[in-house]
C-alpha cells in the first residue's frame, strides 16, 4: 500500500489515540499531560503521526479503511540500517513531544520489554508494534482485518512474529490469529503486567 495522504494520516493517528488512550504504556509516557485528557488525545495523536512515518518508511502499515478509523504498525525484515535510521528519527522527535520524564518512561519500558523478550530468540521475526480501531469503529471486523495483510506478509516471509499487550481481555482475539501467549511480564514503570505473544512460522 503506498503512503497515505496527510489527511488519511492524521484520521488514523487519531483513532489509534483514541483506541490507546487508556494503555499503561501510552499514559505513562504522556505523563506531562496529567490529568487532562484533551492535551493527552492531542499528544498521543502526534505520537502516532510519527510512528506511521516510521512504519512507513522503514516496516509495514496497513490501514482499516478509506476513513482512517485505525491500523496496524509493524516492524519487518526491512535491512537493520533503514529501520535504525527511522528509529533515530523518531526518537529525536519524541524526546520534544513527550518531554524529559515521559520520554524518561519511554526508553525505561522499552529497555524493560527488549531485556524481557531476548530469551525467546526473536531477533529475525516480525513486531507487531501497534494495533488500534478508533472506538466508534469497533466491533465490525475492523481489527481482524487490519491485522490479515500483515500476517499473510509474515507467512509469505515464513517468519515468527510477536507483540505485547497490558490488555488481557486482547488476548483470545490475537489467540484467534494463531499467537500464543509467551510469557507475563510484570513492567516496573507502568507497575502493570503485559503479555508477550508469539506466531510461529507457518506456510503461505
Amino acid at each position: 500500500m503506498s503512503s497515505p495522504s496527510n489527511i488519511e494520516s492524521s484520521r488514523t493517528a487519531r483513532s489509534l489515540a483514541a483506541a490507546l488512550v487508556s494503555d499503561p504504556f501510552y499514559r505513562t509516557v504522556t505523563v506531562a499531560c496529567g490529568g487532562d485528557e484533551a492535551a493527552r488525545l492531542a499528544m498521543l495523536e502526534a505520537y502516532f503521526a510519527l510512528a506511521l512515518a516510521e512504519g512507513w518508511q522503514a516496516g509495514r502499515v496497513d490501514l482499516a479503511d478509506d476513513a482512517g478509523h485505525g491500523a496496524a504498525i509493524w516492524t519487518t525484515d526491512t535491512p537493520a540500517a533503514l529501520r535504525q535510521a527511522a528509529y533515530a528519527q523518531r526518537e529525536t522527535a519524541l524526546r520534544a513531544l513527550l518531554g524529559e520524564l515521559g520520554f524518561a518512561h519511554f526508553t525505561a519500558i522499552v529497555a524493560n520489554m527488549e531485556h524481557a523478550l531476548a530469551p525467546h530468540g526473536l531477533q529475525d521475526a516480525w513486531y507487531l508494534s501497534i494495533a488500534g480501531i478508533a472506538p466508534t469503529a469497533q466491533g465490525q471486523g475492523l481489527g481482524a482485518s487490519v491485522l490479515a495483510p500483515g500476517l499473510a506478509a509474515v507467512d509469505a516471509a515464513r517468519a515468527a512474529c510477536f507483540l505485547e499487550t497490558y490488555n488481557e481481555r486482547s488476548l483470545p482475539f490475537y489467540a484467534r490469529l494463531g499467537f500464543v501467549a509467551a510469557g507475563r511480564y510484570a513492567e516496573a514503570v507502568t507497575g502493570c503486567d503485559y503479555w508477550l505473544m508469539v506466531r510461529a512460522p507457518r506456510a503461505a
